[in-house]
């Protein structure tokens, strides 16, 4: 199983999620030649994205660490990013056993009636075992380990239905599509009280800011690109040094374009996703709900589907320098972001359809959970840097590693808490989120039945 793990890894995504792309369509009975075909631009989208996200990161690094560095930062542990520690959590113990650890919880849940989606995305599950790893270091227990892999698994199916219909409206996904990117479901649940608290500030809540409005109001200025343009100069004049005025405008001025074209491409890149997405999508469902009679079956896939859309990058785009800032100011805080910067695309993209697009309640919302994050990453420092020593790609033994995804993420924390209660601890949050995900289906159940009775 270790020679497999590390086979995925050395493969990366663009390689490895269109071979189960090409396996799947193959058992749904598809032609080859349409197999081929999907599973191309599948690999093809993944390699646009991952080159449209990591030139904005490039672009925006100088502004970044200027930004940080002008604050007086000296914070000791370095954000290294998803990227990294997706090796990490293939690599570690906790990877040979993941991806059939987590197959046989999809398959349990959808047995149990606690669950419609059947994931896909197997090479996110590199976040549970990321999370698993952490957790057995810092608890000592390579039990709570996999429990925590486990049950984060269960809550990233559970959240992939809970928020299935409005992403589908939202993003305009073909019916079907599911959600089920395990750390984006995490920040998915919190849109849901923080929304309920807006709409009871007076004030706060008449405010309404999104991707449609901003452009009729305000015209061309409004444009997704503009608006990039308009954050990468802000973002350029604070995170430059001034000592050339001439240098800092023309440098500020270029990494507007930069973002500007990011705003641009990055909904391009995901529509050649899409492209290959859809045959899968379409197959799997017809064959699937077949086997599952009176059942919205759904397929679980990455959120690369959906971070094209302009309310989802603007509040990224403004996170990112926010956070840098708070990284610095919080008291505490030992975790200067970085690699993790670029993904916030991939972090809020299902919180979104909650707030109705709403770029404020996003911005503001992600900003306290990111926040909050950074001292949750402080927390978790140590064990992820243990594991990162021992399993990431060419650690430097002077270099104190951590992350954001997974370290900063609210159940990563909640894990490592429960660890301290001991076996009963997870077996209650298990029984919790099963009977999330029951109440969920009964309420889901009564709303098709009351809207079926209305029709008629």
């Amino acid at each position: 199983m270790e020679l497999i793990t590390q086979f995925i890894n050395d493969l990366g995504n663009f390689i490895f999620i269109p071979i189960i792309f090409l396996i799947l369509m193959a058992a749904l009975g598809r032609p080859i030649s349409e197999c081929i075909a999907s599973a191309m631009k599948v690999g093809i989208g993944f390699i646009a994205l991952s080159m449209t996200i990591k030139f904005m990161l490039d672009k925006m690094a100088p502004a970044v660490t200027g930004l940080a560095e002008s604050t007086g930062s000296s914070l000791s542990a370095i954000d290294v990013g998803g990227a990294a520690t997706a090796v990490m959590g293939f690599g570690s113990s906790m990877g040979p056993i993941i991806i059939p650890l987590c197959v046989a919880v999809n398959v349990l849940l959808l047995i149990m009636k606690i669950t419609d989606c059947v994931n896909v995305d197997v090479f996110n599950l590199h976040q549970n075992a990321s999370m698993g790893a952490i957790v057995g270091v810092y608890s000592g227990s390579f039990l709570y380990g996999v429990l925590t892999a486990a049950l984060f698994h269960v809550w990233a199916l559970i959240a992939a239905d809970l928020g299935a219909k409005n992403n589908e409206k939202f993003f305009n996904l073909p019916e079907g599509v599911s959600i089920s990117h395990p750390v984006a479901n995490t920040y998915l649940i919190f849109a849901y009280p923080f929304n309920w608290i807006y709409d009871r500030i007076p004030g706060f809540r008449n405010i309404t800011v999104t991707a449609e409005t901003i452009q009729k109001r305000f015209g061309v200025l409004g444009d997704p690109t503009v608006v990039g343009f308009i954050i990468g100069v802000l973002l350029g004049f604070c995170g430059y040094s001034w000592q050339s005025p001439y240098h800092t405008i023309i440098s500020s001025l270029q990494l507007g374009m930069y973002l500007a074209a990011v705003m641009l491409l990055l909904p391009r890149m995901t529509s050649i996703m899409m492209e290959g997405l859809v045959p899968l999508s379409n197959v799997a469902r017809k064959k699937l709900v077949k086997r599952f009679p009176n059942r919205d079956i759904t397929v679980g896939m990455d959120t690369a589907l959906i971070v094209g859309n302009p309310s989802v990058i603007a509040p990224a785009l403004l996170l990112i320098p926010i956070i840098v800032i708070l990284a610095v100011i919080l008291p505490g805080n030992k975790v200067m972001p970085l690699g993790d910067l670029s993904q916030f695309v991939f972090f809020i993209a299902c919180m979104v359809p909650v707030f109705k697009g709403n770029i404020i309640r996003t911005w503001v919302t992600s900003i306290f959970l990111f926040g909050g994050g950074l001292y949750i990453a402080s927390w978790m420092t140590p064990a992820t840097n243990e594991v990162f020593q021992a399993f990431g790609s060419n650690p430097d033994a002077s270099v104190m590693y951590t992350s954001l995804n997974p370290s900063a993420n609210p159940f990563t924390g909640l894990f490592a808490a429960t660890s301290h209660v001991g076996i009963f601890g997870y077996l209650l949050i298990g029984l919790i989120l099963l009977s999330v995900g029951y109440l969920l289906k009964k309420k889901e159940k009564n709303s098709k039945i009351n809207t079926s009775e209305v029709s008629k």
